[in-house]
């Protein structure tokens, strides 16, 4: 599994050079399944405890450059259209 700093190393990357991720992931060596099931897990995490990933950034070894901490915060900084997965409950009238 990727370290929450490896994810958010190849999110920032893929945005600022306008590269595919799958592109990126091929050229570092780590598969499809391994980078999204890494992502997947950080963003559960971050759902089970949204104080710990609150408002903070970490340094990115590679640029320097100071990014969110949260990988939830880093998708919708780069995609501010997406929207977050919300479970929808159908009502009974």
């Amino acid at each position: 599994m990727l370290s929450k700093e490896a994810v958010l190393e190849i999110i920032s990357y893929c945005d600022f050079h306008k590269v595919n991720r799958s592109d990126r992931l091929q050229e570092l060596g780590i598969s499809h399944w391994n980078f999204y099931k890494s992502r997947r897990h950080h963003l559960k995490a971050e759902e089970s405890c949204p104080q710990d990933s609150m408002v903070s950034f970490i340094q990115l070894k590679s640029s320097g450059e100071y990014v969110p901490s949260s990988v939830t915060e880093m998708e919708q900084s780069i995609n501010p259209g997406r929207k977050l997965h919300t479970q929808s409950e159908t009502m009974t009238i």
